[in-house]
């Protein structure tokens, strides 16, 4: 409990800081402490730049919907059908309205406005109601625009959402196995796959691979696994279906969840590490920049 007394504390502090400094202000200030330059808001090149000039100047309603992820699986069930969607078990206004007795042994809580809320239980018995009921609590006083400036948060009303647990390591070596795949599309076009994994250390590695599958010598954050990843089974209909919920987009991230046998729709991200992306190369910083073709609403 005491932990999240002080990330709301946090939170405060944030919130009662963006009164004192304007959205351009901050950003160009958290820019300068990644990238040691101020970002070019005028001209800009750089994926990053790109991002960062999105968030301070165009205001898409549509990306308030998509980032939304109540509102998201509406939109991906309209455009590419229910099949898509990891199986909903509950939407809830207030943690006092989740009866945990009624919920199977397996299943994800996660908040339907913010990014980090999310919460797996792998069995009842041993799943810790109270911490969960506390970290809930917290992300729902939460806005997300307050903590990182990205406005498309700004206006989404706070749920929480109770989702089938995916089994993505059944059978599988957890190593090689990715925990999601994360798609950039440019134009409504699948252009880098970056990929997630976690070792036996739980250590992130991320690959970034080409629409050919082949991984691309750059590396964002943190490095490649050092394992041979297989090509998967169902990787053109991920870039299908990519293509098809990310029409008349310039740019956003969509990522998605995949089995063997199923793909899930994950979520939508329109400012990737809040214009923060570390490159292992600038050059991959422009290159990325290039491929987007900046729409100005």
């Amino acid at each position: 409990m005491y932990k999240y007394k002080l990330k709301l504390l946090e939170y405060w502090v944030k919130k009662i800081r963006f009164y004192f400094l304007n959205d351009k202000r901050y950003r160009q200030r958290r820019f300068f402490e990644d990238f040691k330059r101020f970002p070019d808001l005028t001209s800009p090149k750089t994926f990053n730049e790109k991002i960062m000039y999105r968030m301070l100047y165009i205001k898409n309603s549509l990306f308030t919907q998509l980032a939304d992820k109540v509102k998201a699986r509406e939109y991906v069930k309209k455009i590419a059908g229910e099949r898509y969607l990891v199986p909903f078990l509950d939407v809830y206004e207030h943690i006092d309205q989740l009866n945990f007795s009624e919920l199977p042994d397996k299943f994800v809580l996660k908040c339907s406005h913010d990014c980090g809320s999310v919460i797996i239980c792998l069995s009842k018995s041993q799943f810790d109601f109270n911490k969960a009921k506390q970290k809930i609590t917290f992300c729902m006083k939460r806005n997300m625009y307050y903590s990182s400036r990205e406005w498309q948060y700004r206006d989404i009303t706070p749920r929480i959402m109770c989702e089938k647990y995916i089994d993505l390591f059944s059978g599988k070596d957890k190593e090689t196995t990715p925990e999601v795949y994360q798609v950039h599309c440019f134009d409504g076009v699948p252009q880098y796959i970056e990929v997630d994994f976690k070792d036996i250390h739980e250590k992130t590695h991320i690959n970034i691979y080409n629409v050919q599958w082949e991984l691309q010598p750059v590396t964002v954050r943190h490095p490649n696994t050092e394992a041979e990843i297989i090509k998967p089974p169902l990787f053109d209909e991920l870039l299908r279906l990519a293509t098809l919920l990310t029409q008349n987009i310039d740019y956003c991230r969509i990522d998605f969840l995949m089995t063997d046998s199923e793909i899930y729709f994950s979520e939508f991200t329109f400012s990737p590490c809040n214009g923060r992306m570390k490159f292992s190369s600038d050059d991959w910083d422009y290159k990325f920049g290039r491929l987007w073709n900046l729409q100005s609403h």
